[in-house]
């Protein structure tokens, strides 16, 4: 199974990737805490807080 890694600027998870697909960074670690999906961003008082606008799921932490 292979580990997800958090994009540092954005902090969206993916996997198998080297690139961030919403942000285009290199920046990803496979050390971070925290999951939280978000589904519809628009209304949200947690993308809202996180300002999260891409529906997705993020880490909460990234290092």
């Amino acid at each position: 199974m292979t580990k997800e890694k958090a994009c540092k600027t954005c902090h969206l998870l993916t996997k198998n990737e080297s690139i961030c697909p919403k942000c285009k960074t290199h920046t990803l670690s496979e050390d971070y805490n925290g999951e939280v999906i978000i589904l519809k961003p628009e209304g949200s008082i947690i993308a809202d807080y996180l300002k999260i606008r891409v529906p997705g799921k993020y880490a909460l932490r990234v290092r």
